[in-house]
């Protein structure tokens, strides 16, 4: 995809209403803590917002991603695919506003927002308690695509993975 394209999209993701507003959020809530903090932070709120959408058809794997995505459609807040690896799940989230919303400085934290919520519906279907769900390091597709990995961790789970 273009460059431009990817701009033309980045700006129709986050209303224009609240682009003043979620920058100047973004600017202060990182001065007041470190990376891992606004990410626990981020991750936490991601949980709760999870509660508020109805992803419980885990049938099957295109059964859930089609579930999440009804509920990432009527955000406008892109879409997910769901890939079975060797030693994982692999959940690639596709134009999520976090970028154009929270601005380039913040994608080291807010994509926690997504794991969280991804974690949390994990778990609300069944999933394995000695699962996590970790996002890949790196920025992908220019801030567009945020991927997370769904398997066995051999780390203790931070206080806010912890259920």
């Amino acid at each position: 995809m273009s460059t431009n394209t990817i701009r033309y999209y980045e700006e129709h993701q986050c209303s224009i209403q609240w682009r003043s507003f979620l920058g100047a959020f973004s600017t202060e809530f990182a001065s007041k803590g470190d990376v891992k903090d606004l990410r626990a932070f981020m991750h936490q709120l991601g949980r709760t917002m999870a509660a508020g959408f109805n992803v419980t058809d885990g049938s099957s794997l295109q059964a859930l991603e089609a579930c999440m995505n009804r509920v990432w459609s009527d955000m406008n807040w892109g879409w997910v695919e769901l890939v079975e690896e060797a030693d994982s799940l692999v959940v690639a989230h596709h134009a999520a506003p976090l970028k154009v919303a929270f601005g380039d400085k913040a994608l080291d934290w807010t994509p926690a927002l997504l794991e969280g919520i991804y974690a949390q519906w994990f778990e609300g279907l069944g999933m394995d308690k000695t699962l996590r769900l970790i996002q890949r390091e790196g920025v992908f597709d220019e801030g567009q695509l945020f991927v997370f990995d769904l398997k066995k961790q051999s780390e203790e789970p931070s206080y806010f993975t912890r259920r």
